[in-house]
């Protein structure tokens, strides 16, 4: 019991110590600089052809209690309730779900909203049956990320799933320095504090190699679809 509460403790320090870095710090003010400018909820659903997919598979695992993270203004999270899921959508930033809950109000779906940080989420054990994450990890170093899906792990049934989409990131213009791991940390006028990062094929197995059932399957613009069972 020591040896397992000294790992315990030895984990959420070092977990402390990544969400207090500055780094980690400027990208979760980005996020609610960004949203902050936002009026109206985005109820434009996106282009993407892996969509449909998403409800297949938790469909098709009997998954029916969805964690949506990082929902921003709720159109996945929408996108899930109207096919009969029973959601629960986050996202750092405030406005960002006060526009989620005001357009699920218009639509009559009772979804839950909550102002949470991903990577240190305050739900309960067992409490959900799967987690949805879109393009959402690419917003992590590779650690945070390890630490979350460990976090994740905990908070789903046993047997419960992960879908998400990890995008193709990195290519594009901007001012930018690099962490040790390759993360992005961009310093233009317009992204400043923005973390951004591309997990390759291997990392993502190795993400994900306590998983069971793990798949890797390449969508989009050569984004890749990760659907694992814990």
């Amino acid at each position: 019991m020591t040896n397992d509460n000294s790992t315990a403790n030895a984990s959420q320090s070092a977990l402390n110590e990544l969400l207090s870095s500055e780094t980690y710090q400027s990208n979760l003010q980005f996020w609610n600089n960004a949203w902050n400018g936002v009026k109206s909820a985005y109820t434009q659903l996106p282009d993407l052809g892996y969509l449909p997919s998403i409800p297949e598979w938790l469909t098709e695992n009997q998954y029916g209690n969805i964690l949506d993270l990082g929902c921003g203004s709720g159109w996945l999270s929408i996108y899930l309730a109207k096919r009969g899921f029973k959601v629960t959508g986050i996202d750092v930033a405030p406005h960002a779900i006060e526009l989620a809950r005001n357009w699920a109000t218009s639509e009559g779906l009772a979804i839950t909203f909550d102002v949470e940080d991903i990577a240190a989420m305050s739900y309960t054990p067992n409490q959900f049956d799967a987690v949805v994450a879109n393009s959402i990890f690419e917003h992590f170093t590779y650690d945070l990320a390890k630490c979350t899906l460990e976090r994740l792990r905990s908070i789903i049934k046993p047997q419960g799933g992960f879908i998400g989409c990890f995008d193709k990131v990195g290519t594009g213009p901007g001012d930018y320095f690099k962490l040790d791991d390759g993360s992005q940390i961009y310093t233009d006028k317009f992204r400043k504090g923005m973390l951004l990062r591309f997990f390759p094929d291997a990392e993502l197995q190795t993400l994900f190699s306590d998983w069971k059932t793990v798949e890797v399957k390449e969508v989009d613009s050569g984004s890749r679809l990760v659907t694992a069972r814990a």
